[in-house]
């Protein structure tokens, strides 16, 4: 019975560390009103090695590359329909409330909202940026990087 009992709990650990890792923009993947882009650490490495990891956005240039080593996934999917949006904004609600999120910066300027929530304290640490305008997007970073990080590289520091 033992045996049974300690089998069936390593299997539920398998199970929820799989669910864990499962992308996030994999259920919008291919589907009308969404885009998604999925880049894995290799990825991440030979941008970062080359110098094309910034962006400008937040208030400046956004540069993830002072991070990239410490970036295991990212994941960016952009609602372009007002359905999508609802859907997309309905569906990171759900994961930040499911998983405890912490809030970590929230912006409504001018109608255009920008939200950062912060799940940290595993082994792996999860960043979701969330922007709305006339569009919703959401970047999610998985890895070992740090809110002290995610700071220096939205111009913190």
């Amino acid at each position: 019975m033992k045996k049974t009992i300690s089998i069936l709990i390593l299997m539920l650990m398998v199970s929820m560390a799989a669910n864990a890792q499962e992308p996030f923009a994999k259920q919008f993947k291919g589907r009308e009103g969404f885009a998604c882009v999925t880049i894995g650490k290799a990825a991440m490495k030979m941008m970062s090695s080359r110098g094309k990891l910034g962006r400008e956005g937040f208030g400046g240039k956004l540069n993830i590359g002072n991070f990239a080593d410490k970036i295991d996934r990212l994941e960016i999917v952009a609602a372009s329909t007002p359905e999508a949006s609802y859907e997309l904004l309905a569906a990171c609600h759900k994961w930040i409330e499911s998983d405890d999120f912490e809030s970590v910066i929230d912006v409504d300027e001018q109608g255009q909202q920008a939200s950062i929530y912060a799940k940290t304290g595993g082994d792996q640490n999860i960043f979701l940026l969330l922007a709305q305008d006339k569009e919703t997007s959401v970047i999610i970073i998985y890895g070992t990087m740090t809110l002290e990080d995610l700071q220096d590289t939205i111009g913190g520091k």
